[in-house]
Protein backbone atom coordinates (compact mmCIF):
# COMPACT_ATOMS: atom_id res chain seq x y z
CA UNK A 1 0.00 0.00 0.00
CA UNK A 2 1.40 3.38 -0.95
CA UNK A 3 0.97 6.59 0.99
CA UNK A 4 -1.04 9.28 -0.75
CA UNK A 5 1.22 11.74 -2.62
CA UNK A 6 4.40 9.99 -1.44
CA UNK A 7 7.35 10.52 -3.79
CA UNK A 8 8.59 7.27 -5.34
CA UNK A 9 12.09 7.75 -3.85
CA UNK A 10 10.57 8.20 -0.38
CA UNK A 11 8.58 5.00 -0.85
CA UNK A 12 11.82 3.25 -1.89
CA UNK A 13 13.56 4.53 1.26
CA UNK A 14 10.65 3.37 3.42
CA UNK A 15 10.67 -0.09 1.84
CA UNK A 16 14.45 -0.29 2.26
CA UNK A 17 14.21 0.61 5.94
CA UNK A 18 11.51 -2.03 6.45
CA UNK A 19 13.56 -4.77 4.74
CA UNK A 20 16.78 -3.59 6.37
CA UNK A 21 15.31 -4.15 9.82
CA UNK A 22 15.55 -7.89 9.13
CA UNK A 23 18.24 -8.26 6.47
CA UNK A 24 21.60 -7.24 5.09
CA UNK A 25 22.03 -4.16 2.85
CA UNK A 26 22.32 -6.07 -0.45
CA UNK A 27 19.28 -8.30 -0.10
CA UNK A 28 17.30 -5.45 1.50
CA UNK A 29 18.06 -3.16 -1.42
CA UNK A 30 17.08 -5.80 -4.00
CA UNK A 31 13.87 -6.66 -2.14
CA UNK A 32 12.95 -3.00 -1.67
CA UNK A 33 13.56 -2.25 -5.36
CA UNK A 34 11.40 -5.20 -6.42
CA UNK A 35 8.63 -4.15 -4.03
CA UNK A 36 8.89 -0.59 -5.36
CA UNK A 37 8.46 -1.72 -8.97
CA UNK A 38 5.37 -3.75 -8.08
CA UNK A 39 3.86 -0.94 -6.02
CA UNK A 40 4.40 1.62 -8.80
CA UNK A 41 2.85 -0.79 -11.32
CA UNK A 42 -0.17 -1.22 -9.04
CA UNK A 43 -0.47 2.53 -8.55
CA UNK A 44 -0.11 3.25 -12.28
CA UNK A 45 -2.79 0.63 -13.01
CA UNK A 46 -5.17 2.32 -10.59
CA UNK A 47 -4.41 5.76 -12.03
CA UNK A 48 -5.02 4.39 -15.54
CA UNK A 49 -8.40 3.03 -14.44
CA UNK A 50 -9.21 6.53 -13.21
CA UNK A 51 -7.99 8.06 -16.49
CA UNK A 52 -5.34 10.16 -14.71
CA UNK A 53 -2.50 10.50 -17.21
CA UNK A 54 -0.39 13.24 -15.55
CA UNK A 55 0.17 11.34 -12.29
CA UNK A 56 1.11 8.27 -14.36
CA UNK A 57 3.71 10.30 -16.25
CA UNK A 58 5.05 11.64 -12.97
CA UNK A 59 5.41 8.21 -11.38
CA UNK A 60 7.13 6.78 -14.47
CA UNK A 61 9.48 9.79 -14.59
CA UNK A 62 10.36 9.33 -10.90
CA UNK A 63 10.95 5.62 -11.40
CA UNK A 64 13.18 6.29 -14.41
CA UNK A 65 15.22 8.77 -12.35
CA UNK A 66 15.78 6.07 -9.73
CA UNK A 67 16.73 3.53 -12.38
CA UNK A 68 19.24 5.95 -13.91
CA UNK A 69 20.74 6.83 -10.52
CA UNK A 70 21.23 3.14 -9.80
CA UNK A 71 22.69 2.55 -13.27
CA UNK A 72 25.14 -0.31 -13.36
CA UNK A 73 25.76 -0.13 -9.63
CA UNK A 74 23.42 0.51 -6.74
CA UNK A 75 26.24 1.14 -4.26
CA UNK A 76 25.91 4.93 -4.04
CA UNK A 77 22.13 4.81 -3.59
CA UNK A 78 22.43 2.00 -1.04
CA UNK A 79 25.13 3.94 0.85
CA UNK A 80 22.86 7.01 0.96
CA UNK A 81 20.00 4.89 2.33
CA UNK A 82 22.32 3.38 4.95
CA UNK A 83 23.51 6.85 6.00
CA UNK A 84 19.91 8.03 6.38
CA UNK A 85 19.05 4.97 8.48
CA UNK A 86 22.02 5.69 10.77
CA UNK A 87 20.96 9.35 11.08
CA UNK A 88 17.40 8.35 11.95
CA UNK A 89 18.62 5.84 14.53
CA UNK A 90 20.90 8.46 16.11
CA UNK A 91 18.03 10.97 16.25
CA UNK A 92 15.85 8.47 18.12
CA UNK A 93 18.45 8.01 20.86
Amino acid sequence: MHHEHEAVIERFKRYYADYRAAGDPDSSFASAYEALIYSVLDEVGQLAEEGRLEPIRGRIRELNEIRMSIGGSNDSVKERFEAELRERAAAVR
